[in-house]
């Protein structure tokens, strides 16, 4: 059963999940890391999320904390809620669109305590509502390649160089997808003893004694049967990211492809069960440039096709710029600023995304030095209290360097600085234009 969506102010759309001041530290022997510190953002129903920032500002933990990837320790949780809300086919339109579903073909799932009247778990909501960060490590697994699926910045790293292609990409429906496995292998109608067997030697999971018994007839068939209908299923899931004769790259190893191809196998691996939100962790910094706007447009005709919401991790502003909806500008484990694209690049509102943007290379510009934003990025031991931009922004006021800035702003464009708190005229903003001096 599918809730009515609340509406978000901005969009009328649902928002899928929900980041709560997220703190996510590091213990070193130098002290603690506040590697991210009180990070808050929601990502909406459908909408592409791009979260950008230099190295090492937060970024990849942030995404990596929806998943429960992040080794502990070191890593220390120190607060915060990530508060995810499935989706699944819309009831009243079938998945095709309608108004209820702001033509997503998706629906929120109703809370399954309150049946979708709203209640205190779901906070009134009526939605289903997970918090990622309260979950065991069954639950959560349930949910990893599922529901919130991850592609990580180098495939040639991330891909297992033992397993082939068919063993990597039917992992996920031998985990997830078992149900729909056995009907489309013709063996949904299998006894309770039965179907533990085949699902423990689709698995490579299977004791001894039970790989002698499959054998022999009459389970040898079944096996075969079983082997096929995976074979049927990762074919059809290399094939949706163009993946030329996917048949052949099943038995293919990651070493045997080139970077683009085992990039498209990352993809193919993470959309397998069609999940309800895609991390997309700088997913074309290992590939020539050629590839990446392959790669690019790729992701984006597969989050058209399936309504699946984004949240795309990058440096580069151009590239953001292109394929996201909103974005969030990220700076020393904090938000400085979150904004929909356009109006972002139009206007932006805090020092730092001045000078990201400012040090973008244009034809449009005189020839000369690139515009720099002067200092270093401040050390996130135990950092004191005030703004983490502060020692390096040249219009800093006293209470930058005493007080923490939060975002605030109107729904469509919310900034983290006390400029625009402090009566000084937005106009009178340093500008980072370009300097040839």
């Amino acid at each position: 059963m599918t809730a009515p969506a609340p509406e978000t102010r901005a969009t009328g759309t649902s928002v899928i999940a929900e980041v709560r001041d997220l703190r996510v530290h590091f213990q070193s022997k130098a002290g603690r890391v506040h590697a991210v510190d009180g990070v808050s953002f929601d990502i909406r129903d459908g909408e592409t999320l791009g979260l950008v920032g230099e190295t090492g500002c937060g970024k990849s933990v942030t995404a990596r904390s929806f998943l429960r990837l992040v080794p502990m320790p070191p890593g220390v949780q120190a607060g915060g809620q990530i508060l995810f809300r499935p989706h699944a086919m819309c009831d009243a339109c079938g998945g095709h669109g309608c108004a209820t579903c702001h033509h997503t073909g998706r629906a929120p799932v109703a809370c399954p305590v309150c049946n979708g009247t709203g209640c205190a778990t779901c906070e009134m909501t009526g939605e289903e509502t997970i918090d990622l960060l309260a979950l065991g490590e069954k639950q959560i697994r349930e949910i990893r390649g599922n529901r919130i699926a991850m592609i990580f910045q180098d495939p040639g790293k991330a891909l297992n160089p033992a397993l082939s292609v068919r063993d990597q990409v039917g992992e996920v429906f031998v985990e997830h997808r078992m149900d729909e496995l056995l009907e489309r292998s013709g063996l949904d109608g299998e006894s309770g003893t039965m179907r533990r067997l085949l699902e423990r030697r689709v698995a490579y999971r299977s004791r001894l004694f039970e790989k002698l018994a499959f054998a022999l007839p009459p389970l040898r068939g079944k096996a075969k049967a079983l082997a096929r209908g995976l074979d049927g299923m990762v074919e059809e899931a290399l094939a949706d990211t163009q993946i030329p004769n996917p048949a052949k790259v099943m038995d293919r190893y990651p070493h045997e492809l080139s970077g683009g191809m085992r990039q498209r196998v990352m993809i193919s691996q993470a959309l397998a069960c069609n999940p309800d939100l895609l991390i997309a962790d700088e997913p074309t910094t290992a590939l020539d440039v050629t590839v990446q706007a392959r790669i690019i447009e790729l992701i984006r005709e597969l989050q058209e096709r399936t309504k699946t919401s984004v949240l795309y991790i990058s440096h580069d502003l151009s590239l953001v710029r292109r394929v996201c909806d909103r974005v969030a500008v990220m700076y020393a484990g904090q938000i400085a600023e979150i904004s929909d694209a356009d109006g972002l690049f139009a206007d932006p509102q805090h020092p730092y995304t001045k000078g990201l943007l400012g040090a973008i290379p244009s034809s449009s510009h005189e020839r000369g030095a690139l515009a720099a934003i002067d200092g270093t990025v401040p050390e996130l031991i135990d950092p004191e209290p005030g703004c983490r931009f502060a020692t390096r922004c040249t219009f800093a006021t006293e209470v930058c360097a005493s007080a923490d800035p939060v975002l605030s702003g109107g729904a469509d464009h919310q900034v983290a600085c006390f400029i625009h708190h402090a009566g000084i005229d937005g106009a009178d903003m340093p500008s980072f234009d370009r300097r040839t001096s």
